[in-house]
């Protein structure tokens, strides 16, 4: 990214302010380079001081998966930029250049996940499975997922049934002048409908038990009562249960032995 780029950004949406139309925020692509720029931090926190531009204005797209020698620095950069109420996404999951990998998970911590659904057919089961899976993933991580590429109503319509609230593509809204967007007025959300949609944002439906338990913070069991059995020559063997079937057990009065039939 050019920083010219973040002051002209910045300088329009001062503008936009001015002219009393809505303020809306601004994703800028950023690459690992870009952090090389000596200084990096303090000039971006300049420019958007020298408009008063409110950091969580400005979200940042980290446009490719880190290589092992800008890690650290690259970590720290994220992390400072976070830290002063900026936004983070990971711009590269699907689509022709996929760059998610375990270790960018484990060790970066985003506020976005964008996922490129363009190479994701609506009409394969495997596909939704795959789509449906990374979603989920990206709750449980406590990343607000945001579709990207959505350009026919399958795909809008099964994205929908996610639960996902933020999304991109020409079947929504078509690239724009900048002359054009400088004056648009009517087709950006409230300030209240902003701060409503971010709530829902975090809400995983995929969950059927984010009512009862966050399983981050306490573990990965089902926390309904669930259990495996075997079997075999008229005998019940329980092979797998989790605690809540034992409590449950526990409740109804019946012991190990109470598995024959």
């Amino acid at each position: 990214m050019d920083l010219h780029v973040l002051d002209h950004v910045c300088q329009l949406l001062n503008q936009r302010r001015a002219d009393n139309l809505p303020t809306i925020p601004v994703s800028i692509n950023l690459s690992p380079s870009d952090f090389n720029i000596d200084s990096f931090i303090d000039q971006v926190l300049g420019i958007t001081q020298k408009y008063q531009i409110p950091h969580n204005m400005i979200q940042f797209d980290l446009m490719t998966q880190p290589v092992a020698v800008d890690q650290q620095r690259l970590k720290d950069a994220a992390a400072n930029l976070r830290k002063q109420g900026f936004r983070i996404c990971l711009d590269r999951y699907g689509g022709e250049n996929n760059d998610l990998s375990t270790e960018t998970l484990l060790e970066y911590n985003f506020d976005y996940l964008k996922v490129d659904v363009r190479s994701f057919n609506t009409n394969r089961q495997r596909a939704k499975i795959i789509l449906a899976s990374v979603i989920n993933m990206s709750r449980l991580l406590k990343i607000v997922p945001v579709v990207k590429g959505v350009e026919d109503q399958a795909m809008l319509n099964f994205i929908r049934s996610l639960g996902i609230m933020l999304t991109q593509g020409r079947l929504l809204a078509k690239e724009m002048p900048e002359e054009e967007l400088s004056q648009e007025r009517d087709n950006f959300e409230s300030v209240e409908e902003r701060a409503l949609f971010s709530g829902f944002n975090h809400i995983n439906v995929l969950d059927p038990y984010l009512e009862t338990r966050d399983r981050l913070d306490n573990n990965f069991e089902n926390p309904r009562p669930n259990s495996i059995f075997i079997v075999q020559s008229q005998q019940a063997k329980l092979v797998y249960c989790n605690s809540a079937f034992r409590s449950w057990t526990g409740c109804v009065g019946m012991t190990k032995r109470s598995g024959n039939t």
